[in-house]
């Protein structure tokens, strides 16, 4: 193979380096590209060779005919093919991307970066030597709560709901509830939140509009419908979850701003100093091993459920209602235990 065929074969990876099924290139875009771009002239049937060449060495590099004319592309099982390789740095981000962050991401990026995925294992344990390597054994996410096991989301659902976002277009779902029958809903997805172990469709059912959340393991079958999504007036998720929707809304009271005041044990407390519940939060001495906290927040029953988990170590003095079902449940407790 001479140097010019060397040199050529390059600048044809080049060009093709973002074509993909939905967008080949054709042969006399190739050879328009060579003459302008490198100042390389050759005709078509010495290019259609080369790319011949390259295929046969290159997995994924294929063609497809369009009005009589080769067009050029690579599919999307093809392998990556970096001259220079991945850093370190850039290999461990996407092992890290895979391990952590896949629920959140749309179907079709994910598709685009598995060769990336596969390609920064392999770096990886070439890099044995490199300190860089060991840097996944050394983090974790651990969840505040009590660990359980993630339910299994079907995988042709979670793609389809990923797709769906994307492409903010009207859901068919059936959808079953713990120990119901299925029920079937057209509903417009609007997000996708991840809370603890559980994935969450924020959506409104079609024709009224009622605000749901459906948990993806619920959901049974799905199917991607033609109608574009009925976008809420200013819907924003970002300002759904600070208005407390993914904290549950399950009584009279809940999602409304209160003014809590509890007594905190003091040792209890102190992480309060550095992760305020609120920006109005107050705290001031009660006793000698407790101190009296106020602060504005959202009424969720993940609120409720929060306070419970202090047991003893806290008591609610305001507001009265909520102080009231906090005794309620207690004196349920109290009965279970036979005190």
């Amino acid at each position: 193979m001479s140097k010019q065929q060397t040199i050529r074969h390059f600048r044809l990876l080049e060009i093709l380096k973002d074509s993909r099924r939905y967008n080949p290139i054709s042969v006399k875009k190739i050879l328009n590209s060579l003459d302008n771009n490198y100042l390389i002239k050759v005709d078509t049937r010495s290019v259609q060779r080369d790319l011949e060449f390259l295929a046969g060495i290159f997995f994924g590099l294929d063609f497809v005919i369009i009005d009589r004319s080769y067009c050029w592309y690579w599919r999307d099982d093809a392998k990556v093919i970096l001259i220079a390789g991945l850093t370190p740095a850039q290999a461990l981000s996407f092992t890290l991307i895979k391990k952590y962050l896949t629920q959140l991401f749309p179907s079709v990026a994910l598709n685009e970066l598995e060769p990336f995925f596969e390609y920064s294992e392999e770096a990886l344990t070439r890099l044995q030597g490199n300190s860089i390597v060991k840097w996944p054994k050394k983090i974790a996410v651990v969840q505040p709560t009590q660990t359980l096991i993630p339910p299994q989301v079907d995988r042709d659902v979670q793609c389809i709901v990923s797709d769906v976002l994307l492409l903010e277009t009207q859901l068919e779902i059936e959808y079953q509830r713990l120990g119901q029958t299925v029920s079937s809903y057209t509903i417009n997805p609007l997000g996708l939140v991840m809370r603890g172990s559980i994935s969450y469709l924020i959506a409104t059912k079609v024709p009224n509009n009622e605000f749901r959340l459906f948990a993806l393991h619920r959901i049974k079958k799905a199917q991607q419908m033609d109608n574009p999504i009925e976008m809420p007036i200013d819907f924003d998720l970002q300002k759904y979850i600070a208005d407390g929707h993914m904290g549950f809304n399950m009584s009279e009271h809940t999602l409304e701003p209160i003014q809590l005041v509890a007594v905190f044990e003091k040792k209890s407390a102190n992480h309060f100093y550095e992760t305020p519940l609120s920006e109005d939060q107050q705290i001031v001495e009660y006793s000698e091993d407790s101190v009296l906290l106020s602060a504005t927040v959202i009424d969720t029953e993940q609120l409720y459920w929060w306070l419970l988990g202090y047991g003893a170590r806290v008591e609610v003095l305001e507001p009265e209602y909520l102080r009231h079902k906090i005794m309620d449940t207690v004196r349920g407790m109290a009965k279970h235990y036979h005190i």
